[in-house]
């Protein structure tokens, strides 16, 4: 007697996307530093906490981003079937540059508000890029640079992140600095630390994006000073046009940089994401392969 056994139609496994999700983790950490600092603005502003907290307290605030990013990049990292390495490593050296390299130079020998504050709105743009704008892009990049490239950048979503910890270690002591030199109140601090790590993080994800496509696709040897210079000059133009800002502000002289910060981020990162994910359908289809999303 022959035994017959019905077969199951045969199923297509859905390959698993390996590493972590690069843009969907830094929108939340953009959310939860946009809910944090914006309730403390708001906070003070409708009575509720005081602008006078010690200063402990003020320094303690620069540190949420850093906090806000080891717990939704840091920790999933490590359950992503091929983590990232090194993100804690470009953090700490970003802080380090920073705080021993970059911010000496823009307070001691640089100082641009002493000779571009009365400025006219392009000459300013022009001194910002070539001070300001460039050491801070120039910054970013070297830690990156010296740390995890080329060696660890296996897609080009990789340049984001560890753009992210590099643009958080540079605004984290631009944060500290002033509230170790001016001790502002609550709300002025809250609001500086969005502006800050907001604005640095969209330059951050340019330069991201430059060393990606010079590690995994087919540029030009100008195309590293290209994304220098770009992102230097868009770093300037925020810094010019926050003088507008301030100037227009609704209620603080924080307010006007506040939304301008949300929205210079957002169209860069989303221009940043849009290149990105072009480079890598034309590369798929090029060379005829299926991409894992």
């Amino acid at each position: 007697m022959i035994d017959y056994q019905l077969l199951s139609p045969e199923q297509d496994v859905e390959e698993l996307y390996p590493y972590r999700r690069v843009w969907r983790t830094l929108f939340w950490e953009m959310l939860a530093i946009l809910l944090i600092m914006g309730g403390i603005f708001f906070g003070v502003q409708f009575g509720f906490l005081s602008p006078q907290i010690p200063r402990s307290v003020e320094i303690a605030l620069c540190g949420i981003p850093i906090l806000i990013f080891y717990i939704f990049s840091v920790r999933r990292e490590a359950l992503a079937p091929q983590p990232r390495e090194g993100l804690m490593l470009v953090l700490a050296l970003s802080l380090v540059f920073a705080n021993g390299v970059s911010y000496p130079l823009i307070t001691r020998v640089i100082t641009p508000e002493t000779w571009l504050a009365e400025g006219g709105f392009f000459s300013r743009i022009i001194g910002y890029m070539l001070t300001l704008g460039m050491l801070a892009a120039f910054s970013i990049y070297v830690v990156i640079r010296y740390t995890v490239w080329p060696h660890r950048f296996r897609v080009r979503v990789d340049g984001i992140a560890y753009a992210v910890p590099a643009a958080l270690g540079y605004a984290t002591v631009l944060n500290v600095q002033l509230v170790l030199s001016d001790f502002p109140a609550l709300d002025a601090i809250a609001l500086r630390i969005l502006v800050n790590t907001f604005v640095y993080l969209a330059i951050g994800g340019i330069i991201g994006y430059f060393l990606s496509e010079l590690a995994l696709g087919e540029v030009q040897a100008f195309w590293l000073s290209l994304g220098l210079v770009i992102a230097a000059f868009l770093n300037a133009l925020f810094v010019a046009f926050r003088r507008i800002a301030v100037v227009s502000g609704l209620s603080s002289r924080d307010i006007g940089p506040f939304f301008l910060a949300i929205g210079f981020s957002a169209v860069i990162l989303l221009a940043v994401s849009f290149l990105m994910e072009n480079a890598a359908e034309r590369e798929a289809a090029q060379r005829g392969i299926r991409r894992i999303r």
